[in-house]
């Protein structure tokens, strides 16, 4: 089944190895072999991977760009890999990739490249998350001066403060 892609105004796309860049107004491409297609949108570059789950994503589309040397990628995919999957802190981020994985070995690289994209999310979430964590902490650590020259007694270390009432952040 052709595939078919409307490009915007001014939009790159490659298809195989060719770049393609469309004109001023909005057309349609009909691709009639089964070739990798990328748009300008979905291309990353080496720079831009700046994040374990980026690099998969960067190792992935050069992968499905360049089959012929896919399995020169492999040696750079799992050390990735295996960050991602020790910083996963639920099933979700194991799922993905493994899900990732699957699709990489049975050398459906365009499905790879789509969950990995939703791995990408996932990163930039625990990585929000443990940020608001580590500021939150930090915060309730900072406000609380309780050395004994503070006016405090020295004695706080985590659980009752003032009494026996039990501190929430």
């Amino acid at each position: 089944m052709p595939l078919k892609i409307t490009l915007k105004p001014n939009e790159k796309v490659i298809i195989g190895t060719a770049v393609i860049s469309n004109g001023h107004s909005k057309s349609e491409l009909v691709i009639h072999n089964r070739v990798p297609v990328v748009r300008q949108k979905d291309l990353l570059s080496e720079e831009e991977a700046n994040t374990p789950a980026k690099k998969i994503y960067f190792m992935i589309l050069n992968m499905y760009l360049n089959p012929d040397k896919e399995v020169s990628f492999h040696d750079f995919y799992s050390p990735l890999l295996h960050h991602i999957v020790g910083m996963s802190v639920d099933e979700r981020g194991i799922s993905l990739s493994t899900d990732m994985s699957k699709r990489i070995v049975e050398g459906d690289y365009y499905k790879a490249l789509k969950i990995c994209k939703k791995l990408i999310e996932y990163e930039a979430e625990v990585t929000r998350n443990g940020a608001r964590l580590t500021q939150s902490l930090s915060k309730h650590t900072e406000a609380r001066d309780d050395t004994p020259r503070s006016g405090g007694d020295g004695l706080y270390e985590g659980g009752r403060h003032d009494g026996g009432c039990e501190e929430k952040f």
